[in-house]
C-alpha cells in the first residue's frame, strides 16, 4: 500500500498543522509530569503545579515543532520541485538543511552538526519505512521477464482442468498426491 500525499502547497500547512498538533499534545504530557514532579509535597499543589507548566511552556514546544515542520516541509517542496521526483533522498535531505537552517544563528559548526543529525534521522525514519514496506509487500506480484527470483516461491501445484474427473472437491491437481508426498515438498521449498 503506497501512502498518497497532498500536493506542495497544501502539504507545507498540513505537516505545518501535524507538527503543531504533535507538539502541543506531547509537550502538555511532558511539561505537566515534570511539573507534577518538580512541585512541592501535597496532590493538590502537584496538581495545579502540573497545569502551570503547561500553561507555561506548551505553547513554546507547538510552535517549535510546527517552525520544524514548516521548514521541512518547504525544503521537501522546493527539492520536489527541481528534481521532478518524489523519493527517499528528498526527505533525507529536507532533514538535513531543516537541521541547518533552524540551527544557522548558533555558528556554523553548530549548523553543520544539526544538519548532519538531521540527516541521520531522516535516513533512519526513511530506512525504516523502508523495511516496513518491504516486509508488508504483497507476495504474490508477478516478477518481469528476465529477472530471477531471489526467495522460493509456496508451492505450485497441478492445475484442474475443468469438466475432468478431477473436479472433485478437495483434489488438488491431476496427478494424485499423498499427504507425505506434499509435505516432502513443502519443506523442499522452505529450505
Amino acid at each position: 500500500m503506497e501512502y498518497i500525499r497532498q500536493p506542495c502547497p497544501i502539504r507545507i500547512v498540513e505537516d505545518t498543522g501535524c507538527a503543531f498538533m504533535m507538539g502541543t499534545i506531547g509537550g502538555a504530557l511532558f511539561q505537566y509530569m515534570k511539573g507534577f514532579r518538580d512541585a512541592p509535597a501535597g496532590l493538590r499543589r502537584r496538581l495545579s503545579d502540573g497545569l502551570v507548566s503547561v500553561k507555561l511552556r506548551t505553547p513554546g514546544i507547538a510552535g517549535s515543532f510546527a517552525v520544524w515542520g514548516a521548514t521541512f516541509s518547504t525544503v521537501d517542496c522546493t527539492l520536489v520541485h527541481y528534481r521532478q521526483q518524489e523519493d527517499s533522498w528528498n526527505t533525507i535531505m529536507s532533514g538535513a538543511a531543516t537541521g541547518g537552517i533552524l540551527a544557522a544563528r548558533q555558528g556554523v559548526r553548530q549548523m553543520a552538526s544539526s544538519a548532519i543529525f538531521g540527516c541521520l534521522v531522516m535516513a533512519l525514519i526513511e530506512g525504516a519505512g523502508s523495511v516496513v514496506a518491504t516486509i508488508y509487500a504483497d507476495e504474490d506480484r508477478s516478477i518481469a521477464p528476465g529477472e530471477t527470483q531471489d526467495k522460493p516461491q509456496r508451492p505450485q501445484w497441478d492445475v484442474v482442468q475443468e469438466g475432468s474427473q478431477n473436479d472433485q472437491p478437495g483434489h488438488m491437481g491431476t496427478s494424485t498426491h499423498s499427504m507425505l508426498d506434499l509435505v516432502k515438498m513443502a519443506n523442499g521449498v522452505i529450505k
